[in-house]
């Protein structure tokens, strides 16, 4: 790839193609096409239409009379390129091209002066998911207050679903519950009637909702229409449409895809016109979940009916079984790739077809790690879920508020900051030691929030690293000059601007590959948030940039966006299955074709009984009579995957993972089956590389024992058991892949000498490329350390807890030590104890003292609301229980300090520094460690355990060498002197026992436990200098997130032992 591509304008060649018709080309009258996939239906279409466009021009007439109504933007924009191949010298005053809601909102223009504007589906959920909000805060508001429920909101939900207002799903299943109703024209009122006269509580509610819903749209002065609602509305206006309608001629494509509603629409146009030419198959009906019916083209009164039976398409077809769904990946990312390079079929002729979006990022990942370029519809993905709408929003946060330190870190490696890991880790280590009284992340925070001028860090800081800390500062600069009187679209672009992403991700975009196609796609997504962004100042003029970040974050369904681009890059697109009706590509990929996900047989909007209604409205059929749909829902299923299936003109691929033997068994759908049926084929099977040696080996040993010759291409028969080789696929025909195996080439010990130099060398001539990977130097386990060794300061400060860590595993202590920990719900609760703890101490009065701490609790909580009740009670009693064990222990303890602050040398270069959570002196004048144990999970060690703890033995050992005294503050500390008796240490479990609070003793320790305790503190300070660490493997094991890359674990030893 050149690193300064050119653009140049070149002329485009029209591959207009004559084709031959069974009937002639309708030129009057109601006609009804049909036919299977890939017979021409779409086709026949377009030349009625390009044939009615002559005609209008060798008449004089206006062709703006006649539209072609799509059932999808996609399929729209291909009968668009298709028309433009055929028409020339064509204007017109109108798209002919539309969907059927842009036909629908035309047709209401005509008919009020109303400002009118139609909404997305993300907006609509954005705007029900707010509604919902509140209501759940109103209802958790009187909860707590112990009011009347019914009178706090507008909406009476039931009381049992009130918990899961918030809830992503509850919204959308409101959502689809009511654009159902709304599309069959169901107003609030009639709803909630049906609601009560069926004792359907779910019903009178979403009504009343509704009726809330209207009223706060109605509040901005616009007619603001869903899709559903726009044609509800258009359908009452059906007769005066009929007399106003401007098109004379109407083709109608995919009509099987049309609600109800829509039909009406489509029928009363038809009515008016000269030409009506409708297709459809009925084997295609799909979308029933949005209400989608096949009922108008069945009943379509046509004055002619052409039935196209030749069949245009006839794609070689293959069947591909994996082991696994990393194989089955493999197998697809293969397939893709040598399908281009091999037979030269262009990128954009490729399509790979997912079950439904979810299952988008995964193959998106795969396909991109092999270098194959990449597109997916902005309108399958949720806009702030794009990375760099996701970096930008966070950009512009920090104009405003304090990020947290995970988000400033995500700042910093995003497109704004540039940064790696490795740079990033560097970057705060440097930090640290330029500021050791604060964490190298909080340093970070702190420089990145100011104004204040950078300071020098001599040569702490890379250049690099301090480019950084400039480049971000400047973006979050240039955003706040710009929040000085200026609206959301000047901030958003000022932040932008600043971030000189614009022409990076331009320059990228023109060079192509797999990069190309994600700056592409990254250029496309900030284009829709600018959109977002102009359409929300033209709404609300007067909002903030906060309410314009809180809009786009809470917004959960893909955005619409506006088209664009004539063209788009050359690139496969990964599509869901439902986004393949209308479209052709020279090779189709369907991937993970699963028993349970495809057929999805689940019900859908069991919630509201969205099912119910539906047959109430459609068919009379009471909602209290039971009426099975998993026929209906398996008929859908099964037509999907017809359509999924009928895309590809050369080469159809269907995959699927058959792992009998995994946790949870995984085999291929029905419908995969069916497929091989069908068409009689064999699925083969993909072996991965590891497997086919494995299985080729084993057959040489058994040629070996049965003293027969190996035959490598049909191995050997054994035992009358014969070796059924299936689709071998050693490597994706890819760089990455190719340099993997290389590398697993030289690094075995069972490679032969001539292959390994082979692959040596060929490595050697990759890496002088400057292939990524080829070099050894990049190689993960070819040096001795990941990091070299960090020099022994003089002094080293072990707390109490690090040692505790180092003894159970050094590598884990280190390495988590080296991220920075997440605040939890519980770590918050335990620092809240504590503070309680210290309070009594101090002689607060016990009662104002709770009343603080539960207050800070309440308002510090983030876990679920439905668990909070539940958790206020379990923290109320965590405190209580504490002030009992301290009142209790009045008589035996006498208090001496709290949170007691403790730096003492054990040894030269050596001392222990912590805090002591409670310091008691028994009836002996000896002094009693008390350390406070606040979480559910901690189960009361055993005796013999607590004789051990190294935590208390620190403590103990810190104590023997120490002394207290009092500073200015009145504080006691333990600092560095001759020792002091000691009692014993005790663990402090207020939650241990069932009824009180639990304790665990250690006894005083003597003079020879404390030297053998003491003499394990050297080597803990080697492992903190390196160059090596130890793992030790314990029960801790079972919880530490380190084990996919420990050298002690079967999991981590893949990676570390190469």
């Amino acid at each position: 790839m050149h690193p300064n591509p050119e653009v140049r304008l070149v002329s485009h060649t029209r591959q207009a193609q004559q084709r031959q018709w069974p009937v002639e080309l309708p030129a009057t009258g109601v006609w009804k096409i049909t036919g299977p996939a890939g017979s021409g239906v779409s086709s026949f279409l377009i030349d009625t239409t390009v044939e009615r466009v002559e005609q209008c021009l060798a008449e004089g007439k206006d062709p703006s009379g006649i539209v072609v109504i799509a059932p999808s933007k996609e399929s729209g924009a291909r009968l668009r390129r298709e028309l433009s191949e055929k028409v020339s010298q064509y204007y017109s005053q109108g798209p002919l091209v539309r969907s059927i809601h842009s036909v629908a909102f035309g047709l209401l223009r005509l008919v009020t002066d109303l400002p009118l504007r139609l909404i997305s589906g993300a907006e609509q959920d954005a705007m029900m998911r707010e509604i919902l909000r509140l209501q759940a805060q109103e209802y958790s508001a009187a909860a707590a207050a112990s009011e009347s429920e019914l009178a706090v909101s507008s909406v009476d939900w039931p009381t049992d679903v009130r918990p899961a207002l918030s809830y992503l799903g509850f919204g959308r299943q409101l959502r689809d519950f009511l654009l159902r109703a709304v599309e069959r024209g169901v107003s609030a009122q009639q709803l909630e009637d049906l609601g009560r006269e069926f004792q359907r509580p779910m019903w009178t509610a979403a009504a009343q909702f509704l009726r809330e819903y209207t009223q706060m749209m109605e509040l901005e002065g616009t007619y603001r229409y869903s899709a559903a609602e726009l044609m509800a509305e258009v359908s009452r206006n059906l007769d005066e449409i009929r007399e106003l309608s401007p098109w004379h001629t109407i083709i109608v494509d995919d009509a099987q895809l049309l609600d109800p509603t829509a039909g009406r629409l489509v029928q009363t146009l038809i009515d008016g016109c000269d030409l009506a030419v409708v297709g459809g198959n009925r084997e295609h009906a799909i979308f029933h979940f949005r209400g989608a019916s096949s009922e108008f083209f069945d009943q379509l009164p046509a004055d002619q009916s052409v039935e196209l039976r030749d069949m245009h398409r006839s794609p070689k077809r293959r069947a591909l079984v994996a082991d696994s769904g990393t194989e089955n990946s493999a197998a697809v990312v293969d397939a893709v790739r040598r399908r281009h390079l091999d037979d030269g079929i262009s990128w954009s002729d490729i399509a790979v077809v997912v079950r439904s979006s979810a299952d988008m990022a995964g193959i998106r990942r795969s396909l991109l790690a092999a270098g194959v370029p990449v597109y997916i519809s902005p309108t399958d993905t949720v806009l702030a879920e794009q990375p760099v709408v996701a970096h930008l929003l966070l950009g512009i946060r920090a104009l405003q508020e304090d990020l947290s330190r995970a988000e400033m870190e995500k700042l910093v490696l995003g497109p704004v900051g540039g940064a790696d890991p490795v740079t990033l880790r560097r970057l705060i280590r440097g930090l640290r030691r330029f500021n050791p009284e604060q964490r190298g992340i909080d340093s970070l925070v702190h420089l990145l929030s100011t104004d204040e001028a950078l300071p020098d860090f001599a040569e702490l800081l890379t250049e690099r690293e301090i480019d950084i800390l400039v480049r971000i500062r400047g973006v979050i600069q240039a955003g706040r000059e710009a929040l000085q009187g200026g609206s959301v679209e000047d901030v958003l672009w000022a932040v932008w601007d600043a971030t000189e992403l614009s022409s990076r991700m331009a320059a990228t975009a023109l060079r192509g590959g797999a990069a190309g196609s994600q700056a592409d796609r990254d250029l496309d997504a900030v284009m829709t948030l600018f959109d977002t962004a102009g359409d929300f100042v033209e709404r609300r003029p007067d909002a903030s940039v906060e309410t314009f970040v809180q809009y786009i974050v809470e917004q959960e369904l893909p955005t619409g966006v506006r088209e664009r681009r004539g063209s788009r890059t050359d690139s496969v697109e990964i599509v869901s299955a439902h986004g393949t009706i209308g479209r052709e590509w020279d090779t189709v990929v369907v991937s993970g074709v699963q028993e349970g996900s495809w057929p999805d047989l689940s019900e859908t909007g069991s919630l509201f009984g969205q099912e119910d209604l539906v047959d109430f409205l459609d068919d009379g059929i009471a909602p209290d009579e039971y009426v099975s749909h998993a026929t209906d829902r398996l008929g859908e299923e099964r037509r999907l995957f017809r359509v999924a299936t009928s895309r590809a003109r050369a080469l159809q691929i269907v995959t699927a993972v058959y792992a009998p033997h995994a946790d949870e068994i995984i085999e291929p759908s029905r419908f995969f089956h069916a497929w091989c049926l069908k068409f009689d084929l064999e699925p083969e099977r993909i072996v991965s590389a590891a497997t086919a040696q494995d299985q080729e080996e084993a057959l040489k040993r058994a040629a070996a024992a049965a003293k027969e010759p190996y035959d490598a291409e049909s191995g050997a028969d054994t035992a009358g058991e014969t070796h059924t080789g299936g689709l071998t696929v050693p490597r994706v025909l890819s760089v990455s892949a190719l340099v993997a195996e290389l590398r697993r080439v030289v690094c075995s010990p069972d490679s032969g000498e001539q292959e390994t130099r082979q692959a040596a060398r060929q490595l050697a001539r990759m890496a002088e490329a400057g292939v990524p990977g080829a070099d050894p130097a990049q190689w993960w386990a070819a040096t001795e350390t990941v990091a070299g060794e960090v020099p022994k300061p003089e002094r080293t400060r072990l707390s109490p807890s690090r040692i505790r860590g180092l003894l159970d595993c050094p590598m884990r202590e280190v390495v988590e030590k080296l991220g920075d920990s997440i605040s939890t719900d519980a770590m918050r609760q335990g620092t809240l104890v504590h503070a309680y703890f210290e309070a009594l101490g101090r002689g607060v009065d016990p009662e104002w003292a709770q009343i603080k701490t539960e207050a800070a609790y309440q308002e510090t909580y983030r876990g679920p609301i439905w668990r909070q009740a539940a958790e206020k009670a379990r923290f109320t009693q965590l405190l209580e229980r504490s002030k009992a064990w301290i009142m209790s222990t009045r008589d035996a303890l006498e208090y001496v300090g709290s949170e007691v602050d403790v730096f003492v040398e054990i040894m030269p270069g050596i001392s222990i520094g912590g805090r002591i959570d409670r310091l008691e002196k028994d009836e002996a004048g000896n002094y009693v460690i008390v350390d406070l144990k606040t979480s559910s999970s901690s189960a009361m060690p055993s005796f013999r355990e607590t004789a051990k703890n190294p935590q208390l033995s620190a403590y103990q050992l810190a104590l023997s060498k120490g002394k207290l005294i009092t500073d200015h503050k009145q504080e006691v500390r333990v600092v560095t002197g001759d020792g002091v008796e000691i009692g014993m240490a005790m663990l402090l479990y207020p939650m241990g026992r069932t009824k009180a609070a639990g304790t665990r003793e250690q006894p005083r320790l003597d003079e020879e436990q404390l030297q053998e305790f003491q003499a394990q503190l050297p080597p803990l300070v080697e492992e903190l200098s390196g160059p090596t660490v130890t793992a030790r493997p314990g029960e801790h094991c079972d919880f530490c997130s380190l084990r996919p890359v420990c050298p002690a674990q079967g999991e981590g030893e893949v990676i570390t032992n190469v």
